[in-house]
This record gives structure tokens, sequence and C-alpha cells, in this order.
């Protein structure tokens, strides 16, 4: 049997205890010794190989437990921006990439920062690409840059008035200026070509090797509407051994019902891919003014929108759940999240209905008798640090002092409740080391500390590293298996360049992953 002895840097378990340990042994695949003394792994385990990792720290893989894989791949396909820091980096960047590109060939990209896109102009990128249409995605999708050709393939023109919850930039003559703000940029993206099969298998591998330079080995692609076209193309790289990190597979109403019919449930697969929960998005978003408020906006009388009311919810969940499928519901406004948890608790008490995993997702704003029921009623919020910078300026504008709602981490683990993370890629960064600084600084890099979003509910690093690992890990239902180093669980860590865990959150920024290990082996 081939044993390992990890050693050298602290490992930060993530376990009940928050246990720190100095060496860990692997063996098929699996940690089976930890300990505070690696004298003790080397007497115990005299012929295992040492495998030292010198500097930084180690900690348990990091759980994305909400993103859009096939959504992400497909806009970060061509070339990521998201280390420009120069308008010339963008531009550069389109030169180059369409020296590779047919006459009339599109080219997109993502991740640009938002300040640099905002700075620039159809003007800026129409001479680098007189023959192709050229469209660029913010990080967080909130802004779009596109040149004139692909402006008039979007059909945008002069007299295309603003879609509602979006904005089309424009120039001093009223033309559009290149710029897409909000729900405008679907009409960019609507026009983008369609993937062949092929071309997006191909682009959902390359988008798992980037999670896991971001240290990402499990991931919940809560695609929904599109799992079973996920499933497919994970299930296509997992026959071939080519599927490394772990994912968990949400599925949406139709998908989950002909599932759960034929007799497969919740957990069904083996240990690099599994069927997750049933997902329902019941409300809007604040950018529309359609996330479901319990007291109404500012400046009007709308409360926002209700997709599904409790009866119809309740119906549904009771629906899946009969069936084994754990249940998430999608939850922006705190009048969302209300009904929910109704429902949630009504399923806990009736007789007959499995006790299964209860996700609300997002969960962006919270009241405190919501944060008191989540942690009574043992529901899990998996929530989105990166939304407290793309979300704090229009839910002012918008909510006024109930802004005070939003991102209540604090608050909630105050109250004993279990969160969760995540990046809901593409709409906010996949790196965990950003989500972690929104959670601890509440601002973006580089802003001062007069620009925090309600600092009171900041968390520690520890507690925002615990909620992308183990937090993670209990919200997909894989808690069994991976998000803490203990004895027995898969072997899935991360070496970091430096110790989070002793620094302020500055060091954050500059921390870099140096090794994933995936049941014990590089990848």
């Amino acid at each position: 049997m081939n044993r390992k002895i990890f050693y050298g840097a602290p490992f930060y378990t993530m376990d009940g205890s928050r246990n720190v340990v100095q060496a860990v042994v692997v063996s098929s695949g699996r940690f089976e010794f930890v300990t505070a003394n690696p004298n003790e792994a080397n007497n115990l385990y005299p012929d295992a190989e040492l495998v030292e990792l010198s500097e930084g720290c180690v900690i348990p893989g990091f759980v994305d437990a909400h993103l859009h894989l096939k959504e992400y791949s497909i806009l970060f396909k061509e070339f990521d921006l998201t280390a420009a820091e120069r308008i010339e980096d963008i531009l550069e960047g389109v030169q180059s990439a369409l020296s590779d590109k047919k006459k009339d060939e599109w080219l997109w990209a993502s991740g640009v920062p938002r300040h640099l896109l905002n700075a620039l102009t159809k003007q800026d990128i129409d001479p680098l690409s007189p023959h192709n249409p050229v469209a660029l995605f913010s990080s967080d999708l909130r802004v779009s840059l596109a040149n004139s050709s692909a402006l008039s393939k979007s059909g945008i023109e002069e007299s295309r008035r603003d879609p509602l919850g979006g904005k089309i930039g424009r120039d001093q003559s009223e033309q559009p200026n290149g710029l897409l703000y909000d729900r405008a940029i679907e009409l960019l993206r609507k026009a983008l070509p369609e993937e062949r099969a092929r071309m997006v298998d191909a682009a959902v591998e390359k988008s798992l090797g980037k999670m896991l330079s971001y240290g990402l080995t499990t991931v919940c692609d809560c695609s929904s509407q599109m799992g079973s076209e996920s499933l497919r193309t994970l299930m296509k790289l997992l026959w071939k051994g080519r599927l490394k990190p772990r994912v968990v597979v949400m599925f949406g109403e139709r998908d989950a019902l002909r599932l759960g019919e034929i007799g497969f449930s919740s957990n069904f697969g083996d240990e690099h891919l599994r069927m997750g929960g049933f997902s329902v998005i019941i409300d809007g978003s604040f950018s529309s003014l359609t996330a479901y408020m319990s007291d109404g906006y500012m400046g009007g009388s709308s409360n926002g929108m209700l997709l599904m009311d409790e009866e119809e919810l309740y119906t549904l969940m009771k629906s899946h759940f009969s069936h084994y499928f754990w249940g998430s519901v999608q939850c922006v406004g705190d009048g969302a999240s209300e009904v929910a948890l109704k429902v949630f608790n009504r399923l806990g008490s009736e007789v007959g209905v499995p006790r299964l995993l209860k996700r609300i997702d997002i969960a962006a704003a919270l009241k405190d008798s919501d944060i008191n029921e989540i942690a009574r009623g043992n529901v899990i919020p998996v929530m989105v640090p990166g939304q407290i910078v793309t979300e704090r300026e229009r839910a002012i504008k918008a909510l006024g002092s109930d802004s005070r709602l939003l991102f209540r981490f604090r608050s909630l683990i105050n109250s004993g409740a279990h969160i969760a993370f995540a990046s809901d890629a593409p709409y906010s960064s996949l790196n965990p080391m950003d989500g972690i600084y929104s959670a601890v600084e509440r601002k973006e890099w580089g802003e001062g500390p007069e620009l925090r979003f309600y600092p009171k509910e900041s968390i520690s690093i520890a507690d925002a590293a615990y909620a992308y690992t183990m937090g993670g890990a209990r919200a997909c239902g894989v808690d069994s298996e991976v998000g803490s180093i203990e004895k027995g669980k898969h072997a899935d860590f991360v070496h970091l360049s430096n110790d989070i865990f002793t620094d302020d959150s500055a060091v954050l920024k500059k921390t870099r992953v140096l090794n994933v290990f995936v049941s014990g082996e590089p990848v």
C-alpha cells in the first residue's frame, strides 16, 4: 500500500474543533492519520513516502456551493481578462486574440475589472476589430462592452430602448457607445453563436482545470434548468478519466421529476460526480427591483416579484422530497426567504416526508426572524460574499435603511446557523480569496475603510474559510466525504503560499495556490 506522510506547513483541519495539525498520512486516497507531532507519524508509518510542504499553510480543498458551470465555461472559453490591471492590458489582449480569428468570427472575453471596462467605449476597440464582432464582459456580468459589429448583430441601435432593468450606454449624440449595463447585456449574450457540443465539452474541461488552480476541489453546478446537459458533459469526462475535481449537479423541476420517477435520488453517483438536489428560483434581483421584499422599495409601493407562492412551493418541494431529492430555494429578498422557510418548516413537521438537506441559496436579505428560523430549522444559507461589492450601491438606493438586512454573515454565525459560501460564477469572482476578503472586509480590494458595507456583519478569515470548506461540503450533502482534514475523508487539500490565519486580510491579495491535491495526488 502506497502511503504518504505530508508535513512541513501547518494543516488547518476545519473539523468540528478547528484543530491545527502538523502532519497527515494519506493512504488509498484518504486521510488515514492526522497528528500534531510529525515524529509520531514517522514512527507509526516508517515505510511511508515523505512529502514536505514548506512555507504557507494547508487547508481542505475549497468547496464552491453554487456556480453555473456551462455558463462560466462558455463565457471564459476564449480568453480570461481577470488579471488585467490597465486598459492597455485589455486592448493588447483583444488584439492578440484577434490574430487567430477568421473574418466575421466572434471574439468574447470575461473577467474584465469593472472600473476598467467602464473607462472604454466602442471607439477604443473598433480600430482593433474592423472585421470581427467583439464582446467583453465584466467580472460580475453587470457591464459589457461591444464593438460596432457586435452592437449591429445584437440589434442595438439608436432607436433601441433600454430594456427593463438594464441600460444602453450612449454618447452625446444618443448613439450607443458600446457599454451595456445589467439586463441590457442579455441583448448581447443572445447574439453570441451557439456552441457545438464538442466545443462545450472542451470549454467545461478547461474551466474545471481553472477551478482547481484556485484550490476548488469540489463544486456544485447550479445550472439547474441545464442540469441534464451538464451531467452529460461531465459523464463524458468521467468516462475518459479526465474529471479531476468533484462535481455535484443540481437539477431543475422537470429533470428532477423525471429522475425521481425512475428511481434516482440525491447523492446517486460516485466519488467524483453525483446528483445533488432540486433547485427552484422564487424571486428576482435587486438590479430590476424584483427581489421580493417584506417592505416596499424606496420611491414606490412595489415589494418586488414572488414567482411562486407558499402553497405552490410546498406542493413542489413535497413532491421532490418524497422522491428523496433534497431542496434548494433561491431567494434574494427577505420576503422570498420567509416563504421558503415556512415551506421548509411545514416539510419538517409533516409525517411521512423524508428529512433531507434544506438550502436557501443567495439569501441576500434576511430579517432577524429569518435568521432565527434558519438556525432553528437547520436550513443552510448558501451565500455569495462577492455580491457585497456588486450589490451594495444599488441596494442602498433601492432599500435605504433596509440595506442593513443584506449579507448578514456575523448575525447568522452568532445564531448558530451553518453558512456556506459560493461564487455564483460567472456573476462573481471564482477565486475563493476574493470571496474571503469580501466577507472579512466587506469592501473592494484597495478601498478605504469608510466604504465597508455594514462592517458589524464582518467575520474572521477563519470563519470565512470554514464557510468555503466544511460549510460548502455540508450544503452539497458531501460533508462526510470532504470539507475537512479528518481520518477517513478524501485527501483533498490545498497548499497556500501564506498562512492566511496568522496575518491580517491584506495577506489574501498576495496568497497563491502552490499545490492542489485530490485523493492525495497532485492535480
